[in-house]
């Protein structure tokens, strides 16, 4: 029974994320039966910007599908998306990869001033201890990027960071303060944050947009 009512006040705090989920996916179920036809196919303090704009015969169905297997699909979606968020919830997806580096980006927005935060978080689940350089906030645009080495939080440099197995580090980065500084940096809607270690390899995490706001904080 507890765990029901956790996993009920887990879905009611990420209701926002989940709606526009669900959303995109009956979207995508409408435009899928609405475009098939019967008989075819169809440098802020504390930031140093280091890279600036990388450029870089069949034949045809018979039959439509069904409505009851457009309904069955979108069920299937929906089941899919909830195991997923139940099991970030409660830490199966770090248990069924237990021996990786999990870098998270979420995004917040502060209660006080309406600033967009960007909440990183870093685990290292590897048998090794890992030392981590100072982390690269990149913000994207289509195919170009920008990249800003995050050089301390909050007036405190805490890289290079050694994390050893199964222990993790998180902190908060104004996003607000890159897009009121930085010239033409408001263009680049699309955030991702990744870390090299001192053996040349580098964690990133999902990109993520920056209108996916998940909670409020302070």
């Amino acid at each position: 029974m507890n765990q029901l009512k956790q996993i009920g006040e887990f879905l009611k705090k990420n209701r926002t994320v989940i709606y526009v989920i669900l959303g995109l996916a009956l979207m995508l179920q409408i435009c899928s039966r609405g475009a098939s036809t019967p008989g075819t196919t169809t440098t802020t303090q504390g930031v140093e910007e280091v890279i600036t704009d990388s450029i870089q015969g069949m034949e045809a169905p018979t039959n439509e599908p069904s409505h009851s297997n457009d309904i069955n699909s979108l069920m299937i979606m929906i089941g899919l998306v909830l195991a997923f968020f139940v099991a970030k919830r409660y830490g199966y997806l770090e248990k069924l990869f237990p021996k990786v580096v999990i870098v998270k980006l979420s995004f917040a927005k502060q209660r006080s001033t309406g600033k967009l935060i960007a909440q990183v978080v870093l685990i290292n689940h590897k048998k090794e201890a890992i030392n981590f350089e100072n982390p690269v906030l990149i913000f994207h645009k289509g195919s170009k990027k920008r990249e800003f080495v995050i050089k301390n939080m909050g007036g405190v440099n805490y890289f290079p960071l050694t994390l050893v197995s199964g222990v993790g580090h998180k902190f908060n980065v104004d996003i607000q303060k890159f897009y009121d500084n930085v010239e033409g940096l408001s263009q680049f809607k699309n955030i991702s944050v990744s870390f090299k270690t001192t053996v040349g390899k580098t964690h990133t995490s999902m990109k993520w947009p920056t209108w996916m706001v998940t909670k409020k904080i302070g």
